[in-house]
């Protein structure tokens, strides 16, 4: 798991994480500064996920056929281009356009990297590495937003611009690094343009209903706790949560690799949904607490277990468009979810947007049982 290689693609993951969560913390207060609206801080976010969701698969297809190179470089100079872009915009209209720029880069050098870290390791440690690559992921995930703030006191926001663009000059250095062997075009992969691969539909359908509740923790969950006056108590949930999703990825990246995909993915998908029905009670300290273990350990192992089983399952030639097909599916969820939480939140209550969370959770995981249950003389590694 500690390969040049491996390790080159583990960086790229923290990078390129670094820098799309840098921009997410800090462009909302440009915009605003701009004198933009919620709603166009509302738009900034969902453009580049929507972007991000349709792209995805055709990236897989693309890495599949033409090689990963021939991927990761553009998406490497679209985001180092985005970066120097921001420093030029005053409206933020303007900014908004940007950032479909950036991405458009994110979504082309992030998936390559998890690609290449699946061509750089054997189908009988698939798990570990794709664990070890999203662990990288957490770990940025955490550090970016303060060292997006700090670069903002120390320098504004061009210095916190300007850290992006090193960051885009750091993962051209790593991307070729990668042996040509590892990134050159996938054996066996077909022609033509596919939409989507067969052998992740099944698994992107289950991980669509279990995402559902995702944006809920960040959008809702802070107003909720703060309505019932814990906004300590929420401080510490995400703490919690943080850290123990990072604790038990590191510790339990190879378990789906020992034991099975679907032993690890289905209680993964149980523990959710039970840290979302727990977030439907009136939030207190303790319960926030334990919604925080729960979901920290569901989380940790739920998608690189699910990208590995799609991985598996995949041949040679299609596993880029199947890594692309499950990812989109990742954000198909949290843009539905955005809109399905928040519409019952304010018809209803915070409570009933997350039980409905924690509903939309256990149908993935009984979607999930009932597709592997009907694949006649197979089991999920």
């Amino acid at each position: 798991m500690l390969t040049r290689t491996l390790l080159a693609c583990y960086a790229m993951s923290g990078a390129i994480h670094l820098a799309s969560i840098s921009l997410n913390t800090l462009l909302p207060f440009h915009v605003i500064a701009l004198g933009g609206s919620r709603t166009q801080v509302g738009l900034l976010f969902s453009a580049a996920t929507v972007v991000s969701m349709l792209l995805r698969p055709a990236v897989g297809g693309w890495i599949d056929r033409f090689g990963a190179r021939r991927v990761i470089l553009p998406g490497i100079a679209v985001l180092a281009g985005a970066s120097l872009a921001l420093h030029l915009p005053v409206t933020p209209e303007a900014v908004i356009a940007v950032m479909v720029g950036a991405g458009i880069g994110n979504g082309l050098v992030s998936m390559t990297a998890s690609v290449l870290t699946v061509r750089a390791t054997t189908a009988a440690h698939h798990g570990e590495a794709l664990s070890f690559y999203y662990l990288a992921s957490s770990l940025a995930i955490a550090v970016a937003p303060p060292m997006a703030f700090g670069l903002r006191g120390l320098g504004g926001m061009p210095l916190a611009f300007a850290a992006v663009t090193v960051l885009a000059v750091v993962m051209f250095a790593l991307a070729l690094s990668i042996p040509v062997a590892v990134t050159a075009a996938a054996a066996g992969a077909q022609p033509g343009f596919r939409p989507l691969s067969r052998h992740a539909v099944s698994v992107s359908l289950a991980l669509v209903l279990t995402t559902i509740g995702h944006s809920s923790i960040y959008a809702f969950l802070p107003l909720y706790a703060v309505s019932r006056g814990h906004g300590a108590a929420v401080v510490w949930f995400f703490a919690v949560y943080s850290v123990w999703l990072i604790v038990w990825r590191a510790l339990l990246g190879g378990l789906s690799d020992r034991i099975g995909r679907a032993r690890v993915a289905l209680p993964a998908m149980a523990l959710t949904a039970l840290a979302y029905f727990t977030l439907a009670l009136s939030p207190t300290p303790a319960s926030l607490m334990v919604a925080a273990l729960l979901l920290g350990g569901g989380s940790a192992v739920l998608y690189p277990t699910l990208a590995a089983l799609v991985v598996d399952r995949a041949p040679e030639g299609e596993r880029g468009l199947a890594l692309g097909t499950l990812s989109g599916a990742w954000d198909l969820g949290i843009v539905v979810g955005s809109a399905l939480i928040g519409f019952v939140a304010d018809r209803a209550s915070f409570g009933w947007g997350f039980a409905v969370a924690g509903a939309t959770t256990a149908s993935g995981a009984l979607t999930f049982f009932l597709t592997e249950r009907r694949r006649p003389g197979k089991t999920s590694r």
